[in-house]
């Protein structure tokens, strides 16, 4: 069953002028507002359900903002202080999904991570940042 033209034009006449994008701070509140009326079934704590809907409540007030420039500034203030509690574990997931293909490695003098296929044996690793040479075995 296909949305009627008329519908669709009314729904873009609405969100026209609005903000309308599901950010990572918005998906952080849904992800949170969800746990919590899971937590809250298991539980049967009432004000965990209350404060589910009032995150929910916060990200459709977002969704449907005027002030679009308002919630930019929010949403990155919000990943300023979110990546680099989430990096981490990214990093992680990242080196656990390829460490079947490739070793990691940390060049001496500048720290970075370099990445060699696995199953080569003794090579001579170059950093690419840096230029400095080392032996590694992969």
């Amino acid at each position: 069953m296909k949305p009627s033209s008329k519908w669709l034009q009314r729904l873009q006449n609405f969100m026209r002028g609005r903000y309308g994008q599901n950010d990572t701070l918005n998906k952080c509140l849904n992800n949170l507002a969800l746990l919590l009326l899971v937590i809250s079934i298991f539980t049967r704590i009432g004000w965990l359900v209350l404060i589910a809907f009032l995150l929910l409540a916060l990200s459709y007030w977002r969704l449907f903002s005027k002030k679009i420039y308002q919630q930019v500034a929010l949403n990155r203030g919000f990943q300023r202080i979110w990546f680099p509690i989430v990096r981490p574990f990214t990093r992680a997931g990242y080196s656990l999904k390829q460490h079947w293909r490739y070793r990691f490695f940390h060049c001496a003098q500048c720290h970075q991570r370099i990445r060699i296929p696995r199953h080569h044996g003794r090579v001579r690793v170059t950093c690419p940042k840096c230029g400095h040479q080392f032996e590694a075995r992969t």
